[in-house]
């Protein structure tokens, strides 16, 4: 079975899928959650913070800082130059287009700094951990999110059924091991004192048309890329999976677990 094709690099090269994941979880999710407050509220800002976001995304957390007057510095970090710059195209913040493990800055550069949901990406977590550490000044605040193992994997499965079928399966070093399991001894490790909060949930779906949308915005991590042969065949299919549960089970909802945990660590 072949693991060729999509990177991370592909996956982020356009903001629409992660666009998609997101709308999915803020509209879909069984009970209503919001880590952007969450981290938001780990962080104990005052407003006049140094605050690097590494693997920023499309910024959209930095412009929810931006946006609520926030007076200190701004800096989004990513490896993706599509993601750099969504984060520049901000008013008032900074793009810098990096790898989480050699960070461009210097030592206790930044009052807080956040990672949210990209630890899974990076080959080595642990010494990205430490560069997190190492740009944040004494007493400031590092904030790292993670999902459950198996968040969402009812949905990733539908895709990655269809995928193998055309001999595609997710590529090496999409995912790695890292997760709210796994996470809270590695950051013991780097910082000490390590404070978990955990947020338990579901995406609940009552009708196929935005289950069909959230698959497809999995494609990428299941092996399916954007200029595949078979991804329309694979769409296809999934679709009519989709289509054919609700149809076999009138009434019911789609349910897929997930969850994820904000890890708060204080530089010593």
């Amino acid at each position: 079975m072949s693991t060729t094709g999509p990177t991370l690099s592909s996956e982020y090269a356009s903001p629409s899928p992660l666009q998609v994941r997101i709308d999915t979880h803020a509209h879909h999710s069984e009970r209503h959650d919001d880590p952007m407050t969450a981290v938001v509220e780990a962080l104990e800002l005052t407003g006049t913070e140094s605050v690097a976001d590494i693997g920023c995304g499309d910024a959209r957390f930095l412009a929810h800082l931006a946006g609520h007057r926030h007076r200190g510095r701004l800096t989004g970090v990513d490896n993706s130059a599509a993601m750099v710059a969504a984060a520049a195209a901000v008013p008032g913040v900074e793009g810098v287009l990096a790898a989480a493990e050699a960070l461009p800055f210097g030592e206790n550069e930044f009052d807080r700094t956040t990672a949210r949901h990209m630890l899974y990406h990076v080959p080595d977590p642990e010494q990205a951990l430490r560069e997190f550490r190492r740009i944040t000044r004494p007493g400031g605040l590092v904030v790292v999110t993670v999902n459950h193992a198996g968040t969402c994997a009812r949905s990733r499965q539908l895709v990655i059924d269809r995928a193998a079928e055309h001999g595609l399966a997710p590529a090496a070093g999409m995912v790695n091991d890292m997760n709210s399991t796994t996470l809270p001894p590695m950051m013991g490790e780097v910082f000490g004192d390590v404070q978990i909060a955990r947020f338990d949930n579901a995406l609940a779906f009552d009708n196929a048309a935005p289950l069909i949308r959230f698959a497809e915005a999995l494609f990428s991590f299941c092996g399916v890329d954007t200029d595949s042969p078979h991804r329309t065949a694979i769409l296809d299919a999934v679709t009519a999976d989709i289509r054919a549960w609700f149809g076999n089970h009138p009434g019911e909802t789609w349910r897929d677990p997930k969850g994820y945990i904000v890890a708060t660590a204080t530089v010593q």
